[in-house]
């Protein structure tokens, strides 16, 4: 599996190894398919519409799975939301956690996926084209390899109860109702919550996982997260975040300069306005032979 360049074997290893229990959401996704978005609203359900509006606050409530310490995860108290990218293959399974998977239409994603690609330094590609990382993900050679592979192995467990897939047109179409959905599949207590008081909480839950309230607040903490240098006590305390530091440093000696925001449009359907009539066709032919045993595209025939 191919990770980010800051990822450290040892921490990578023992994000393996973690088996989720009682009271543990895992939301996963492919890279840029809305596990941002998704991870928002859970956050906001299970604290009752209460936003994180801190940097320390927000990476501490949603700790990314195979960047994050276990002894930090296992200090936290429950229930506890954990952010990963680790396709479901590679994840301990268990029966007692809910596993919340996103997606998102394989074009948009490549899209926001390249922009993402150009945000960070560490990838040495702030000045890298489209057409360029067109035909990296194509070929899997970016970060968490193929888009497919990734969702099919998600996939499999769609009829799980505990297990959860939604796209993330579905959440921008309507994202009241994504709320609900999310909250009646973490335990009808949630669903109860966001209705108490005529949907007082189900009212904070959708104004804050707004695209507007999310690129005031979440994207400065992601930029500072993976683009500032971090500090000393987080260098010493995550070899992730020392590696962090030192590909930061070296990226701008090599002129690499951070282009873009974590959180952009979040759009539906943009790709189309940017790729090129032949990308398209040769994005549709790849669409169709990695899911020609399977009716996964199915997900977005309502959206």
């Amino acid at each position: 599996m191919k990770v980010a360049p800051f990822i450290v074997p040892e921490v990578h290893r023992a994000a393996m190894e973690f088996k989720p229990g009682k009271d543990d959401v895992i939301v996963a996704a492919y890279p840029k398919c809305g596990c941002t978005f998704t991870l928002q609203i859970v956050s906001l359900i299970l604290r009752k519409g209460k936003p994180l509006m801190t940097y320390d606050k927000y990476f501490s409530y949603l700790p990314f799975l195979e960047r994050t310490m276990m002894d930090e995860i296992s200090q936290m108290p429950k229930p506890r939301c954990i952010k990963t990218h680790f396709p479901f293959q590679y994840l301990k399974f268990s029966p007692e956690a809910k596993y919340i998977y996103v997606t998102r239409h394989p074009a948009d994603c490549l899209v926001s996926y390249y922009h993402h690609t150009r945000l960070f330094p560490t990838y040495s590609f702030t000045n890298g084209t489209l057409d360029e990382f067109f035909e990296l993900f194509l070929q899997s050679e970016v970060t968490y390899n193929d888009f497919f592979d990734h969702l099919l192995a998600a996939y499999k467990y769609r009829n799980e109860p505990n297990v959860l897939i939604i796209t993330y047109e579905s959440m921008v179409a309507d994202r009241r109702a994504a709320c609900l959905k999310i909250a009646r599949f973490l335990g009808e207590e949630y669903y109860q919550n966001l209705m108490e008081n005529n949907g007082e909480v189900l009212d904070k839950v959708v104004e804050y996982s707004s695209l507007e309230f999310m690129k005031s607040t979440v994207n400065a903490f992601w930029t500072k997260r993976f683009c500032g240098v971090p500090s000393i006590e987080e260098q010493e305390s995550n070899p992730v975040m020392k590696k962090l530091a030192e590909l930061l440093r070296k990226a701008e000696k090599e002129g690499e300069r951070s282009k873009g925001e974590f959180i952009r449009k979040g759009r539906v359907g943009g790709a189309q306005q940017v790729l090129s009539p032949e990308q398209k066709e040769r994005l549709n032919q790849y669409i169709l032979e990695k899911t020609a045993n399977s009716d996964v595209m199915k997900l977005w025939e309502k959206n």
